[in-house]
């Protein structure tokens, strides 16, 4: 016959903690996943939006809903000020994605021109290919990047940095301000020298659900233990 065994009151509070801990932190994993399915789909029904929105005007930028919408944005690219994000690997080769804001009625938002290869040990500067100031392009306005651990900016154009944050990119050039929050990514063009391989930025969905089910594992394991530790069987006297 099985009997519990009382356990220690620190033991039966770490024991809870832990329990709670690991079933938050699957719950908070699944529910990313799921957010990380809603933005996949957006972004294909945007991709596949063949009628976009003509955007010249910053009012008219701020109504879009979404992470990702189909636009035809329309204005004067900033080519004295290029931004050069740092550190982006694409099939292997170092390379940096050019960020140039450009200027529309109202406002400003930052165009990502698109993947270029560089110099992995960044002795010779990244060779940004010429830039026309009209800007008419389709494409998506979609989130920005997400932050990285450090920022570092070059002291002259074109600036390197290991984070495109368009808030504190308009903090440090007040002249840029109102900015959007997030960024416009041109349709892909053979024709043009900026690489353009879209897709939603993050952890892929899966990703996160396994992970959900990797802390949800480690729940029942903790219970199983805790139930084996403090069951015993009990001797049966005559």
């Amino acid at each position: 016959m099985l009997a519990f065994r009382q356990p220690r009151w620190w033991l039966l509070i770490l024991f809870i903690a832990a329990e709670v801990g690991f079933i938050a932190a699957a719950r908070w994993q699944w529910q990313r996943g799921e957010f990380k399915d809603r933005r996949a789909h957006e972004f294909v029904l945007a991709l596949a939006n063949a009628h976009p929105d003509a955007v010249a005007d910053f009012a008219r930028l701020r109504m879009l809903q979404g992470d990702f919408a189909a636009v035809q944005l329309r204005g004067r690219l900033m080519t004295d000020r290029v931004y050069l994000h740092d550190n982006r690997i694409v099939d292997g080769d170092y390379g940096v994605d050019v960020y140039v804001p450009v200027a529309i009625d109202g406002g400003y938002v930052l165009v990502n021109m698109g993947w270029i290869a560089a110099d992995r040990s960044r002795r010779t500067p990244p060779l940004v290919p010429p830039l026309l100031d009209h800007f008419d392009a389709r494409g998506l306005i979609a989130p920005a990047p997400a932050a990285g651990l450090a920022l570092a900016e070059g002291s002259v154009p074109p600036r390197l940095r290991l984070n495109i944050d368009p808030n504190q990119i308009a903090l440090e050039a007040p002249q840029l301000l109102p900015m959007a929050t997030q960024v416009f990514w041109p349709a892909p063009d053979v024709a043009s020298p900026f690489r353009r391989d879209w897709q939603p930025s993050g952890m892929p969905a899966d990703r996160h659900r396994g992970y959900a089910l990797q802390w949800a594992s480690f729940a029942v394991v903790s219970l199983i233990l805790f139930l084996i530790v403090h069951f015993r069987r009990k001797e049966n006297r005559p």
